[in-house]
């Protein structure tokens, strides 16, 4: 096995602990959000959809409380998405943005807004321990 080989086979795995680093980043950003969203009867939390390529713009008649459906259908958009362009989480609902600028006492300063605000802290610390 010569150097070249060597260094394929460096790259092939660095490339590979890249992306997992970078879809368990965008998992828990998306994770962050539909938990920090306000919670009536859980139509707002079930309503947050991921796509690839452009913004999700579907509605969904389920509730989800908990946000566990949500944050699993996220990890399956996230584990099917090759990394290259972008990757969204949307809310549809007529009353999202109205949540996202303080309208709900349970998330006063938005969810999306704070969790961008989080993003650096949080996304080197997923990077690495993803990674190990």
């Amino acid at each position: 096995m010569g150097f070249a080989d060597d260094i394929s086979k460096w790259t092939q795995k660095a490339k590979g602990q890249m992306e997992v680093a970078i879809r368990a980043t965008a998992f828990e950003a998306f994770k962050r959000v539909i938990l920090r969203s306000p919670v009536d009867t859980g139509r707002f939390r079930a309503n947050w959809g991921v796509s690839v390529g452009s913004p999700w713009l579907g509605n969904v008649a389920y509730v989800d409380p908990s946000g566990q459906t949500a944050m699993g259908e996220a990890a399956k958009g996230v584990d099917s998405w090759n990394c290259q362009g972008s990757i969204f989480l949307c809310n549809s609902t007529e009353y999202g943005q109205k949540l996202e600028y303080g309208s709900s006492k349970q998330a006063p300063q938005g969810m999306v807004r704070v969790t961008a605000a989080e993003f650096e802290g949080f996304a080197a610390e997923v990077a690495v321990r993803s990674t190990k």
